[in-house]
């Protein structure tokens, strides 16, 4: 008898699991709505005056 009691729990157990994940699908952006992220690499930091090749590298260059 036990062991219906332990079959009905881990069934319960998983319906649990997909009704969470039902409403944390829902949070999320719907398909085919227009996402306000641009495609990239993202924010890119500005770019300095100078370049990065004349700029010295301090290794074995004496």
């Amino acid at each position: 008898m036990l062991d219906v009691v332990y079959l009905a729990a881990i069934l319960a157990l998983f319906a649990l699991v997909a009704l969470v994940a039902q409403g944390v699908e829902k949070l999320g952006p719907q398909p085919g709505a227009p996402s306000a992220r641009t495609p990239g690499r993202g924010a890119q930091p500005p770019a300095s005056p100078a370049s990065d090749a004349a700029a010295p590298r301090g290794g074995d260059d004496a």
